[in-house]
């Protein structure tokens, strides 16, 4: 099982907060449900159950299909998911404020998890829509 983030370290460490966190941190590219499991250390059939469950909430909408592969997107257009954007963006900033304080006072107040940015960044070349 990967490291939690912060979102699910606030909200809780359930395998849909643990699929939504990583939906926030992936929101501009597409993703594959079986790669998406595979990173978070969960079934794929509990993948499809919850990115099922994701989609029929409009949270999640199916963007292409590559081969016999469905790729899936956040759905930003979706008023709950640009509720959820500015969560997890204030969840971030604090993060970043709390670091920057403990720096400043020379000690670790508050520890969390930063998103496994260098895993988005690589995704992010595999599967964004503007390199096909």
């Amino acid at each position: 099982m990967k490291e939690q983030g912060i979102f699910c370290e606030i909200y809780g460490n359930t395998i849909r907060n643990r699929v939504l966190e990583y939906l926030l941190e992936n929101q501009d590219i597409d993703f594959a449900i079986g790669d998406m499991a595979k990173e978070l250390g969960i079934s794929r059939p509990k993948a499809y159950d919850v990115i099922k469950y994701f989609e029929d909430k409009k949270t999640v909408r199916k963007s292409r299909i590559i081969g016999k592969t469905r790729l899936y997107t956040l759905n930003k257009e979706d008023m709950i998911v640009k509720l959820f954007l500015k969560n997890f963006k204030d969840c971030l900033k604090m993060v970043i404020e709390t670091h920057a304080e403990a720096k400043t006072e020379g000690t670790e107040k508050y520890t969390v998890s930063l998103p496994r940015a260098q895993a988005v960044s690589d995704k992010k070349t595999r599967y964004s829509s503007k390199h096909l």
